[in-house]
């Protein structure tokens, strides 16, 4: 059998039940007919147009499946029957349509994993139970109903402006983002921040020390300042380097966060001008800067509270 495909369990008859209920059930109701050759039909799901990212993980490449014979979806584990999704990238994963076996949308859960070659697990299957195929076309119908609630309601707000209002504010960012801007004003803010750190500790260590050590508070208000510009230099590049860590992140998962906006959402993002890869690399490009000034202000700012600390 072709990688990916399971045979139903259940005592050695599972499949042949399964296929019998498939039987009665299509007695009862005309099944669709299928366009196409082979089990199972196939129509294209919208498909979003990305930069190429060779640091990022790679996002399904889902086609709408109608399945007449009983399988197993690879996210929940349920019989998988009618309306369905398969990847064909390299995992070549198929799953339930939205609502699975104790699943609220396998749909969903399969595009926030990256499309990597992997054996199948075969560990998900459950036995087949009679029931389960009827079962899971109700679930299928939930499923539609669902989708379509969700697209009405991006129309909608298509229609009343709110997509182009955040398109604006995107065009806007985009055109007036700066790196050398950006980074200069991190640096003012920097400096501001740190000059009022000191300026708030010196002033409350002079209150408590003045009345007890004289002349002498002020010397004690000069360390404290300086212990806190220190501290707070620190936090700075702490904050610095989350704000890369999250940027990796997100350069690494764009692809898939634009795929899942576009194929659960009904949203594309880069019709409204929202590039996250481009915002990934601009914010690394600005942090990196911003870091090597704050390690530079951290060393100047340490080396001020070792000078104080000997003179207090």
């Amino acid at each position: 059998p072709r990688r990916g495909e399971r045979h139903l369990a259940g005592g050695g008859g599972g499949r042949q039940r399964a296929m019998a209920e498939v039987l009665h059930i299509a007695a009862m109701s005309e099944v669709p007919k299928s366009s196409s050759q082979g089990a199972c039909s196939s129509t294209s799901s919208p498909a979003v147009e990305r930069r190429e990212n060779p640091h990022a993980l790679r996002s399904h490449d889902l086609k709408e499946k109608v399945f007449f014979g009983p399988t197993w979806c690879d996210n929940c584990g349920g019989v998988l029957i009618g309306d369905g999704w398969q990847c064909m990238g390299p995992c070549g994963r198929k799953c339930h349509r939205g609502l699975g076996m104790e699943a609220e949308n396998c749909h969903a859960d399969l595009c926030c994993t990256p499309c990597e070659k992997c054996v199948a697990l075969t560990a998900k299957m459950s036995p087949y139970q009679f029931g389960d195929v009827s079962k899971q076309l109700m679930r299928n119908l939930k499923s539609r109903v669902k989708e379509q609630i969700v697209e009405e309601a991006v129309q909608e707000q298509k229609k009343f402006g709110r997509l182009d209002k955040i398109k604006e504010v995107a065009v806007g960012v985009r055109k007036k983002w700066d790196d050398k801007v950006v980074i200069w004003w991190l640096f003012v803010l920097q400096v501001g921040l740190v000059l009022l750190a000191q300026l708030v500790s010196r002033t409350l260590v002079l209150m408590v020390a003045w009345p007890m050590h004289g002349a002498r508070g002020w010397r004690l208000a000069a360390y404290g300042a300086s212990e806190s510009a220190a501290v707070f230099i620190f936090v700075e590049a702490a904050l610095i380097l989350l704000a890369r860590l999250l940027a990796r992140q997100l350069l690494r998962y764009s692809d898939i966060i634009h795929a899942f906006m576009l194929e659960i959402m009904h949203i594309n993002l880069l019709e409204l001008d929202i590039d996250l890869l481009l915002a990934a690399e601009a914010v690394l490009r600005v942090t990196e800067c911003s870091l090597w000034v704050t390690c530079a202000l951290w060393v100047a700012s340490l080396a001020n509270w070792i000078a104080e600390m000997r003179l207090a």
